[in-house]
């Protein structure tokens, strides 16, 4: 049996069903032994389509996800791909190939080091010169990538490495990922704080995706409410009744006064890193005069942002039940405050704070929501609601654009029981929307609203705003017609104008085989800048 052979059998035992990537000849080996295997391989348009969807279906499946790519040329345009993973903090093992070994430092073909390109942005990379060793590091980088805190992983095997015999013992048994050592004394300290104190606010940070009912236990019984971070957009649905809103990024109107005004003795951060996203540009209000007792399975991230006076390494799913139990209830007295400031017209064309006010109505129940970068994300996490089981999904700590429409893919076979749907830019539907085609090959029923204001704006209002004047060179550029785009891809399409055009869409998302681009058109005199970060330059 080749090397190569093993490699996917022990791919198998651990799970993988999808991988992500392009053929090469650099992993023909690998790529052969495909063949014989029931992993499905989805061939994506570019390899940053396939570190994106290898992102995103680890992100929301829990699991590993997996990428088959040229060493090289490869490697490098999932650069970004492997990099979100990394700071999202997800489990993926990128395999690729690499020339043989004789050929190597003679200048072969897409020869480079891939180790040294990547190791910056994995917990673990390395070229295999020693056959021998191959199928351990395999396994080696499985466990690292899915030990807490989870990572990129990258193994590089020269193409006669991957055909060689495989002469060892083949491991049949799943590789086990140990838990980690959790914090007892700390955890309990936290209890004691929390029990001392009266008045609270809970931060809710993208480690705590899944745990959004046992949060808004913990909330009631405190009655604290909860702001959540970009990044955890959807972890706590919107009309929670101690839910205040997105803090951070674009944050709600009420959850700004409440960090600033209100009274709170304790600050409760459960799984935030506390990026610039997530504290307004690490704006240290956030913590002022409070206690700051904070919780994650990341021990880098304890202070390294904000100094804590009570840091708990722990996994929060076996935390939330313990501090439910132990803590005892409150009788704080919770005036929620107004979310956001009514709308007012003052552009023209459709607005986008009252069409993603709206979405959520027209999109089934169980639908999940990729967001991309573009401005368009300014009115998702400041006003657009998630309530009915809907769901949502960023990347707003590296914030790459291309991450949404690139990703989807994996985002839909990490469930396809569930709608899936993303919201880009035009400027990323033109960097990256070639991917809607490798939906379409895979008849995934992706729905894609591609934002087309005809411009790349957070670059245009941003330039406009921090500097003084508009940035030089083409931001603003001649409309095309992406839904007719679509159409010469073999894509169904629809454009919508208005706000009132929405409920008219509504049934094609139903039963749904194939892709559909919604291309909404505005003309981007809605403006919308992140007042605190005008405040920061100024």
């Amino acid at each position: 049996m080749r090397i190569s052979d093993v490699i996917v059998k022990l791919l198998e035992i651990n799970g993988v069903k999808y991988i992500f990537g392009i053929p090469a000849s650099t992993f023909a080996g690998i790529n052969d032994a495909l063949n014989d295997s029931d992993i499905e391989y989805i061939i994506t348009k570019n390899e940053a389509g396939a570190s994106y969807s290898a992102s995103k279906y680890a992100d929301l499946s829990k699991k590993i996800g997996v990428c088959l790519l040229a060493g090289g040329v490869g490697v490098s345009n999932a650069i970004n791909g492997i990099n979100d993973a990394k700071r999202n903090k997800v489990p993926m093992l990128i395999i690729c190939g690499d020339t043989k070994r004789a050929f190597n430092g003679k200048g072969a073909i897409q020869e480079l080091d891939n180790e040294k390109m990547v190791s910056s942005i994995t917990k673990y990379a390395k070229n295999i010169l020693n056959e021998d060793e191959a199928v351990s590091e395999i396994e080696k980088a499985i466990k690292i990538a899915m030990t807490p805190p989870c990572g990129p992983v990258l193994i590089s095997i020269p193409f006669d490495v991957q055909l060689a015999e495989f002469n060892g013992r083949i491991n049949n048994q799943k590789i086990h990922i140990q838990s980690i050592e959790c914090d007892d004394e700390m955890l309990h300290e936290a209890i004691k704080e929390i029990n001392s104190v009266k008045h609270g606010i809970i931060l809710v940070g993208k480690g705590a995706r899944g745990l959004g009912e046992e949060i808004k236990r913990l909330s009631r019984k405190l009655k604290w409410p909860i702001i959540s971070t970009p990044n955890a957009k959807g972890v706590i649905n919107t009309d929670f009744d101690y839910y205040i809103g997105n803090y951070g990024f674009c944050s709600a109107d009420g959850a700004v006064e409440y960090i600033e005004k209100g009274q709170i003795d304790c600050l409760l951060i459960l799984g935030s890193s506390l990026g610039q996203t997530a504290t307004r540009d690490f704006n240290d209000v956030l913590v002022r005069n409070k206690k700051v007792i904070r919780i994650d399975w990341d021990r880098q991230e304890f202070n390294k942002v904000f100094n804590e006076d009570i840091s708990v390494y722990y996994d929060l799913k076996k935390a939330m039940p313990i501090l439910h139990e132990s803590i005892a209830a409150k009788e704080c007295v919770f005036k929620k405050p107004i979310e956001n400031k009514p709308y007012v017209k003052n552009h023209t064309g459709i607005s986008l704070r009252l069409f993603f006010e709206k979405m959520p109505e027209i999109l089934p129940k169980d639908t999940c929501i990729i967001g991309d970068m573009g401005d368009f994300f300014n009115y998702i996490f400041k006003y657009m609601p998630v309530t009915n089981g809907i769901d949502y999904l960023t990347s707003m700590n590296y914030a790459c654009m291309g991450t949404g429409i690139a990703g989807a893919m994996g985002a839909y076979l990490a469930d396809t029981s569930k709608t899936c749907a993303v919201v880009a830019g035009d400027g990323s539907f033109y960097m990256n929307g070639a991917e809607i085609l490798t939906a379409r090959e895979y008849n995934m029923p992706i729905i894609y609203f591609i934002i087309n204001n005809a411009m790349l704006g957070l670059v245009r209002n941003g330039s406009r705003v921090f500097m003084g004047r508009q940035c030089k060179g083409k931001v603003e550029f001649k409309r095309s017609n992406i839904a007719s785009i679509a159409q010469a891809m073999g894509v169904d399409s629809v454009v919508i104008n208005s706000v009132d055009e929405i409920d008219s869409i509504k049934h094609l998302f139903v039963d749904r085989k194939s892709p559909l681009v919604v291309e909404v058109v505005t003309d981007g005199t809605e403006v919308f800048i992140d007042t605190d970060r005008i405040k920061k330059v100024n």
